[in-house]
């Protein structure tokens, strides 16, 4: 009896510290997936540091988003422009119906 209490308790004793034991090792596995990644993101930066099309690319990426900015500014010129002379058309057509309305009183 206390023999097969004792067996019974040491099984889940071995059970629980292998789940323990696994877990550990997927934390540990987790690490190291994320030790390489950091490694291979600071080779791929030093690499992008010492090429030279970088700064090339870095000028082309500057000069789209100039000519970007502006487009849009442009944009937004043209839709404030276009959003008062809709403005100016509705006022001037309710000033048309109220000036007939109240002429025909």
């Amino acid at each position: 009896m206390a023999d097969e209490r004792f067996e019974r308790r040491l099984a889940e004793e071995s059970a629980t510290i292998r789940q323990e034991v696994s877990a550990i090792r997927a934390d540990m596995a987790t690490h190291a997936e994320t030790e390489a990644i950091r490694q291979d993101i600071a080779v791929l930066r030093a690499d992008m540091a010492t090429r030279k099309d970088l700064n090339e690319l870095r000028q082309d990426m500057s000069a789209g988003f100039m000519r970007l900015e502006r487009e849009l500014a442009n944009t937004r010129v043209d839709m404030i422009k276009w959003s008062f002379m809709f403005w100016t058309g509705q006022c001037l057509a309710i000033l048309g119906f109220l000036f007939v309305f109240l002429r025909n009183q």
